[in-house]
């Protein structure tokens, strides 16, 4: 009888260390498309959000964005360029375009927003929940990602992960009020928000320890582990001794692969410079992240301090994006939602386009769509690696990306804005468009598909089908045939 591993096969150490492991050969079935006892391999779902619009002020084109061909084989746009990179990976990402979140008074449309841009039009985009009167500006629903999260969390550690990149709010004698939150859940029947973890490092460590040793003891010995560096692997090493000798030949490639990751990361995550705050609750010193930069004292332009406002944002992405990919592939979570840069964001975007001004005033004035694109690409870079570590990741009969659905959000598009009655601004939800990744329940990936004026929110309902959650996300009903194959 061929001998089987169990799914949920941990390496644990001293301290409260978990190692969980990839799905390797030996836990599947003879065809490699289900668990050797039976169950399904499981999917994933992710939800990623860009603080920004795609055009700027005054400018006539709408973006840079939406390819002219319409199928298979789309050309790429300043903002789409990334798609080209990490081995072609606009193979596996669908554009969609020409979609459209409603507006309007007397009454406000399902799933729409009255005629104050921010943060108004925030909460139908991410929860498909109307505002409910002129004075609101919360989020009347719960989001996509914790409507999957309750669906399909199974037995995983963590029934969700909410992960921020933009490190500070930024903005001098201000405060977010919500727009840095895009994920909330119900909770006994009053919606809660789930605001994202900031820090990496303390990311990281949540993932392999959970900050909760049962013995203070451990929790002591930990302390002083982190303190040293020392790899996590070091201390699950007897169970790693104990499990090789089990693998075939192509598990022990997939293993040794998946601590080299392991090693890799932490690596990355030790060299970033020290920070001076962390979300960890439980250790003095969690780790080192990049320092978060200090707050903006403008919005743009001459004496605007290029070195403010900025927290490596870039190292930050890339680092989240490894533990996503971790997270994902060892099933410690099934549902993610990966806030990039905060609705109506003051971070600096110095760094990357070399114009000083904060993401949100870029459109007010400091350039044009074809450097708003240049942001935009920013992200879908990120989006774009963390899509090609999960397809180069072997799973089963295929890759981990084969059994996502992964959507990638705008907070604006442009076009008509009805609180200020101007044509061509940022403060718009028409001519939006999104991203979605990966091949679960049937998606048909890389292709551009054109909205027709639909609302995203029917992009992150097909991507909730393809999961295989059978619901709509609030007053947004249906899916988009053209994703599936």
């Amino acid at each position: 009888m061929a001998q089987h591993l169990p799914r949920r096969t941990f390496l644990r150490g001293a301290g409260g260390v978990v190692v969980a492991l990839p799905i390797l050969e030996i836990m599947l079935n003879g065809n490699g498309n289900a668990l050797a006892d039976g169950g399904i391999v499981p999917c994933r779902f992710l939800v990623s959000f860009d603080g920004g619009a795609l055009g700027a002020d005054g400018d006539p084109v709408h973006n840079l964005y939406a390819p002219d061909t319409v199928g298979t084989n789309y050309d790429l746009k300043t903002a789409t360029m990334p798609l080209g990179d990490y081995g072609g990976i606009k193979s596996e990402v669908t554009i969609v375009s020409d979609l459209r979140v409603p507006y309007g008074l007397d009454p406000i449309p399902a799933g729409g927003w009255a005629a104050d841009f921010h943060i108004q039009a925030l909460g139908p985009l991410i929860s498909g929940v109307r505002n409910s009167g002129t004075d609101d500006y919360g989020v009347n629903g719960p989001t996509a990602d914790q409507v999957v999260a309750d669906a399909i969390a199974g037995d995983t550690v963590f029934r969700s992960l909410a992960y921020q990149v933009q490190a500070a709010w930024y903005l001098t004698g201000s405060a977010p009020y919500g727009r840095d939150v895009i994920s909330y859940r119900l909770d006994n029947g009053s919606l809660v928000p789930n605001p994202g973890q900031t820090s990496p490092r303390a990311a990281y460590m949540a993932l392999f320890t959970g900050f909760e040793p049962p013995d203070p003891g451990d929790a002591a010995e930990l302390t002083y582990e982190l303190q040293k560096r020392r790899s996590v692997l070091d201390r699950v090493m007897k169970d790693i001794d104990g499990l090789m000798p089990k693998l075939g030949s192509a598990d022990r490639v997939r293993m040794e692969r998946h601590l080299d990751e392991i090693r890799d990361l932490e690596a990355r995550l030790a060299a970033m410079p020290p920070g001076n705050t962390a979300n960890c609750s439980m250790f003095p010193d969690p780790g080192a992240d990049p320092a978060v930069g200090g707050e903006n004292s403008g919005a743009g332009g001459e004496g605007y301090d290029v070195n403010a406002g900025w927290s490596d944002e870039t190292t930050r992405a890339r680092r989240f994006a490894d533990l996503i990919h971790m997270a994902f592939t060892c099933d410690r979570t099934r549902s993610v939602a990966w806030l990039m840069t905060m609705a109506q964001s003051h971070m600096n975007i110095y760094p990357m386009t070399q114009i000083p001004y904060d993401l949100h005033e870029l459109g007010h004035g400091g350039g044009n769509t074809s450097d708003m694109s240049v942001v935009r690409a920013w992200h879908i870079d990120h989006f774009a690696y963390l899509c090609a570590k999960l397809r180069d990741t072997p799973e089963g009969a295929g890759s981990v990306l084969d059994s996502c659905a992964m959507v990638h959000l705008n907070e604006a598009g442009h076009g008509f804005d009805p609180g200020s009655g101007n044509d061509n601004v940022t403060h718009s939800t028409e001519n939006m468009c999104c991203l979605i990744a990966g091949r679960a329940g049937g998606l048909a990936a890389g292709q551009h598909v054109i909205g027709n004026g639909r609302h995203p929110v029917h992009v992150l309902n097909s991507a909730m089908r393809a999961v295989g959650v059978d619901k709509d996300l609030g007053e947004v009903t249906g899916v988009i045939d053209e994703l599936f194959a």
